[in-house]
């Protein structure tokens, strides 16, 4: 009976998730012929394709064509760059499942559906990296927010690599916690297809696991790195050197979203000066955490990679706004560590200042809708990066130590 019963439970869960994933591509077939979003996805889409259908190259004057033909415009904190492939060829690993569909709504749509389950897997995967288990309507509240939070919003709605990137870095972590190191060195490698997102995130995790002795992850991610380029030179033999021209030019090709660029917009005299104080700041505090990480545990690695995640957008590389779907870990990191130390109140405490990190940003990109003030816009850069600052300092403690300490044992053996 119970055997029964079980084969029923996983029949229905099969089922109500091909009804979820159709549901989620007829949703995004939709969305597609309104040609709404989808800038991120039809650079990464048209680019592998001309490449694979009509062998030219990603980086071609000819491909750069096609997709300013078919995108406007990208979302960014200030008026952008012109849309082209600036991504390592290898990325189009990615997109290469969805260039075999011929029909380029449809394509859009499996993609947003795709995506759309790597946000909700990822989301639950943070969850159980942090060992947070909330009461189930402050959880569903939590999701909520983050969901229709302007960071997966825009992330999911412009088809960023960020939402892959974000998954991989779930992946990673859950591997390193399962002591499958290889699989750990593949995952960090894959993080490269989006590498001004995560090269901080990388190098850290690179030097924790040499001081670590995890010598399979380095192993690992040198070589799926390897293979990876290799793929990329059979592809497109000079890639290396178009993509190394991409990173000279950096600023003119990822756009300006960083707080000094912010800075130098609102206080034109100072604001200069004020970005590359608070990067050196930054730097400083970074290096100074991460020498005081390296020879401890993974709970310790786990709150200085979701410190280092959070400085990224601030530390002087140019990001987007959907780069900020990778602080989600971090920001889940410090809403369990609240409630883990206060209980009651430490969910309250997560709830509100959840609530108006997403007022605060909902506001701010209204505000520059409505009224058209690019300085408006380039306020997004802040609210969640600086909340998430305060609040991981301030469960620092709690977050890198055991969560039972030899004295607490001691003392709670004093007492039986």
């Amino acid at each position: 009976m119970n055997s029964r019963r079980s084969s029923l439970i996983t029949i229905l869960v099969i089922l109500f998730g091909i009804l979820l994933l159709g549901g989620l591509v007829w949703f995004g077939a939709q969305l597609a012929k309104q040609d709404l979003g989808g800038g991120r996805f039809w650079i990464e889409w048209i680019s592998a394709r001309a490449r694979l259908v009509d062998g030219l190259s990603p980086y071609s004057a000819a491909v750069s064509e096609r997709i300013q033909q078919r995108v406007d415009n990208l979302f960014s904190w200030a008026p952008g760059h012109t849309p082209h492939f600036t991504s390592p060829v290898y990325a189009t690993i990615v997109s290469l499942p969805f260039v075999f569909v011929p029909d380029p709504v449809w394509a859009h749509a499996a993609w947003m559906a795709a995506q759309a389950v790597l946000v909700l897997v990822t989301l639950l995967a943070y969850t159980r990296l942090v060992a947070w288990k909330p009461a189930w309507w402050v959880y569903a509240l939590i999701c909520i927010l983050i969901l229709l939070s302007l960071r997966a919003v825009i992330s999911w709605l412009e088809g960023s690599l960020v939402i892959w990137v974000a998954a991989l870095i779930a992946a990673f972590f859950l591997a390193l916690r399962g002591r499958r190191y290889e699989l750990a060195g593949i995952c960090l490698a894959l993080t490269m297809i989006m590498p001004q997102a995560v090269i901080l995130f990388v190098l850290y995790a690179l030097i924790w696991a040499a001081l670590q002795r995890k010598a399979a992850v380095i192993v690992w991610f040198f070589s799926t790195l390897f293979l990876l380029s290799l793929a990329g030179l059979l592809l497109v033999p000079d890639w290396l050197i178009e993509y190394l021209r991409i990173l000279w030019n950096f600023s003119s090709n990822f756009g300006s979203g960083t707080p000094g660029y912010a800075f130098q917009s609102w206080w034109p005299g100072l604001g200069r000066q004020l970005g590359w104080v608070l990067t050196s700041l930054l730097v400083v505090i970074l290096l100074v955490e991460w020498r005081l990480s390296l020879r401890h545990d993974t709970r310790w690695f786990l709150w200085t990679a979701s410190l280092t995640l959070t400085f990224s957008p601030w530390i002087g590389i140019p990001s987007s706004p959907e780069a900020h779907w990778l602080l989600t870990l971090p920001l889940l990191l410090v809403l369990a560590m609240f409630e883990e130390r206060w209980k009651r109140s430490g969910k309250w405490v997560g709830l509100i200042g959840l609530g108006l990190i997403f007022l605060w940003e909902w506001s701010l990109f209204l505000g520059s809708v409505s009224g058209g003030e690019p300085a408006m816009r380039l306020g997004l850069i802040f609210p969640l990066p600086l909340l998430l600052l305060i609040g991981l300092f301030w469960v620092r403690w709690w977050a890198i130590r055991p969560k039972s300490l030899l004295i607490d044992e001691l003392r709670a053996s004093e007492m039986l």
